[in-house]
């Protein structure tokens, strides 16, 4: 209860009180026995006050629940708002980085290597032969000859050339085959190349100094070796006048 409100009651209790005068005219008994007289009427008007300030304050609000007071109205239920849950955002994808162009590398061209020209047959005149050495054995006679590619460039020559048994001023005493074999070696400058040829059954005339053993290329070219001396007269024996003259070459080899 409210500390001050003792007070207040009292403080409308004497108002009230101060309030209640006598009338001026003394009431008249009623026949009643047991009722009181005049003053018993100024105590039944200080209990109709009483009453009256009684309802008075019982109608009147109070602060609390007790005695006089008017319920407090029960607070109105706040509806409490149902939190709702906001919509979690998505995530958002992450770009994707677009694809970078990668420049293809322009082709660097290929240059086709250079093809140098295939040599050129040898040119006769420029072909240094030599016999070396005469050797016999059985009848025959062997030429030993070497050549050196005298030239600047490189040249080739046939593996095989048509041997031809000459004298001193240059007649073909036995001319050999035309040999089958396209065979070809590569010279370069200083290049030096051997052969054999085989001389046998010679049955013609002395022939004339110095005897010597020359070479037809198949391109119609033909070079003559330097005879072993000036002299020189070596020549095989005749074996059979009925009996064909044979002259044969070895291929040329480094």
């Amino acid at each position: 209860m409210d500390p001050s409100r003792p007070d207040r009651i009292l403080q409308e209790w004497n108002e009230v009180a101060d309030g209640a005068r006598r009338p001026a005219v003394p009431p008249r008994r009623v026949g009643v026995r047991g009722v009181a007289s005049g003053p018993s009427l100024v105590g039944a008007g200080v209990l109709l006050a009483a009453v009256l300030i009684a309802v008075v304050w019982l109608g009147r609000p109070g602060s609390d629940g007790g005695i006089g007071a008017v319920s407090t109205p029960l607070p109105t239920a706040t509806e409490t708002p149902i939190a709702t849950p906001s919509a979690s955002p998505s995530p958002s994808p992450s770009p994707t980085p677009a694809a970078t162009a990668t420049a293809i590398p322009t082709p660097t061209p290929t240059l086709a290597p250079t093809v140098a020209p295939a040599p050129r047959p040898c040119d006769p005149s420029k072909l240094a032969a030599r016999i070396t050495l005469w050797e016999g054995a059985a009848g025959s006679r062997f030429a030993h000859v070497e050549v050196t590619n005298a030239s600047s460039q490189t040249c080739t020559i046939r593996a095989m050339d048509k041997p031809q048994f000459v004298d001193g001023k240059g007649s073909v005493l036995i001319d050999g085959q035309t040999p089958s074999s396209a065979a070809v070696l590569t010279l370069a400058p200083g290049d030096v190349v051997t052969t054999a040829v085989q001389v046998s059954n010679y049955c013609g005339p002395n022939p004339v100094p110095p005897v010597s053993v020359a070479f037809v290329q198949s391109g119609g070219g033909r070079f003559v070796a330097t005879p072993v001396s000036p002299t020189d007269t070596t020549a095989p024996p005749c074996n059979g006048p009925g009996m064909p003259a044979l002259l044969d070459m070895h291929p040329w080899a480094h």
